[in-house]
């Protein structure tokens, strides 16, 4: 069925185009009208959005939805302490369930949990970079979510528990694309993208067949890049090269990347990154939690660079809430230029929206007639957000998950009045939190799993 979105208060076509008293016409999974007193000459649901502001969704450039099932483990940790004694622990026991007895449940509980909580604070696409399984993407399908499953691709700087063979790692991935990897503008859901760990967890024959592959098949790319000091530190001792100048020496920004972090880079690699198209994802909160750094946003967006936005995974922030990743980015780079005009709401808006949708190669991130239907509605008649004086600063500043009323993605109702309509959310949460007791209770978190080379 069609739907119509009547007497929206706003449209937000983007940050910098917003108009008042509209409708939204979508038929199929596409915006096909926006008008004022549309007369729809079909059948539709209507949503009337009096008094509310329509926007187009966010996208969470780059998270691990599996990390939802290890919240407020360790706050103490850098990233390479916190990999081997949070993550390797947790990830050898969802390997030993998966490749021993082929029981992949767990996934469908975590992907459920942090899609729906992204839902409730608007986010309508996410960049998953997982424990891939195919119960991951299985609940995206029945959630109605839109989520780019970005394999992780790993074949060194791995404990010897999650040592497979090469022909094994490669066979694994293909599988992942022929079976989940849709054609959106054809209104499919799911894509698949190529995600290489970091550099220093593959090979540079590995990388190379990464980036062939996703020639091959159109696909995007994911990767960590430049997080850390100590992963600088390495490339320069192994390659006499940084990270993103080892990447260009192995041809490997020949297609467009999405670089989660980018804290470490040099002028250098930010004038390579403008030439090559990359897209930085700015991940503040888990930046700061694991002492990492503050990434050059400012100096990014100088040289031209689109960054999107992302909140990371759960373990390392612990939230996936695009609202308030929003209003903390925007105030770290103020707070580290020591200038309140460095960086404004609009620019962060657009980092969540449409910069996050051109590094999830959607056709969305905009409210423009022929777009992707990927819509959310607020509103901001709540005492925490009101008086609303400008529109986009009391979004990035004020409002919280329980002003996004209503989630359309892909052109179908996911969410109304606050409540999911796919899925029973509260029996999901329940199970979610069964299976994290009976099958992980045992973990400890104190006994780290090394990574070797």
């Amino acid at each position: 069925m069609d739907v119509l979105i009547k007497n929206a208060d706003v449209v937000i076509y983007d940050a910098e185009h917003l108009r008042e008293n509209r409708d939204i016409w979508i038929s199929g999974n596409r915006i096909r009208k926006i008008g004022i007193d549309l007369k729809v000459p079909v059948e539709c649901k209507t949503i009337d959005a009096a008094g509310k502001i329509v926007m187009p969704g966010f996208v969470n450039s780059h998270t691990h939805l599996y990390q939802t099932f290890l919240r407020g483990i360790r706050d103490d940790l850098e990233l390479k302490s916190w990999c081997e004694t949070i993550l390797f622990p947790f990830a050898d026991l969802v390997h030993r369930y998966h490749w021993n007895e082929g029981d992949i449940e767990a996934g469908y509980f975590w992907s459920s949990l942090g899609s729906l909580e992204m839902i409730h604070s608007g986010v309508t696409c996410c960049i998953n970079m997982d424990l891939t399984l195919d119960s991951v993407f299985e609940a995206w399908r029945d959630i109605g979510f839109r989520g780019i499953g970005a394999v992780t691709a790993v074949n060194r700087w791995i404990p010897k528990e999650f040592i497979r063979s090469e022909d094994e790692r490669k066979a694994e991935i293909e599988a992942y694309i022929h079976k989940w990897n849709e054609d959106t503008l054809e209104e499919g859901l799911i894509k698949v993208f190529m995600a290489p760990s970091t550099i220093f967890a593959c090979t540079d024959d590995f990388l190379i067949w990464l980036i062939e592959k996703a020639e091959e098949y159109d696909l995007g790319i994911q990767t960590h890049l430049s997080e850390t000091r100590w992963e600088v530190e390495q490339s320069l001792a192994e390659f006499n090269m940084t990270p993103l100048k080892y990447l260009e020496s192995l041809k490997f920004l020949r297609r467009t990347v999405s670089a989660a972090h980018c804290v470490h880079l040099t002028d250098e690699e930010i004038h390579l990154a403008a030439e090559r198209g990359l897209i930085p994802v700015y991940n503040p909160k888990s930046n700061m939690k694991l002492g990492s750094g503050i990434a050059p946003v400012v100096r990014m967006k100088e040289r031209g660079l689109r960054v999107a936005l992302a909140t990371d995974g759960s373990a390392s922030n612990d939230r996936l809430n695009m609202l308030e990743e929003m209003r903390t980015g925007l105030l770290l780079q103020k707070v580290a230029h020591e200038n309140p005009g460095v960086l404004t709401a609009k620019d962060i808006f657009t980092m969540a929206t449409e910069n996050g949708a051109m590094a999830a190669g959607i056709d969305a991130g905009v409210i423009r007639e022929g777009k992707l239907a990927d819509i959310v509605i607020l509103d901001l008649h709540k005492a925490h957000s009101n008086p609303v004086h400008d529109v986009i600063q009391d979004i990035v500043y004020c409002a919280e998950s329980s002003n996004v009323t209503t989630s359309i993605i892909n052109g179908k109702v996911v969410m109304e009045n606050g409540k999911i309509l796919t899925v029973d959310e509260d029996a999901l949460v329940k199970e979610a939190a069964a299976v994290v007791r009976s099958k992980f209770g045992s973990l400890d978190f104190k006994t780290p799993i090394p990574a070797e080379f």
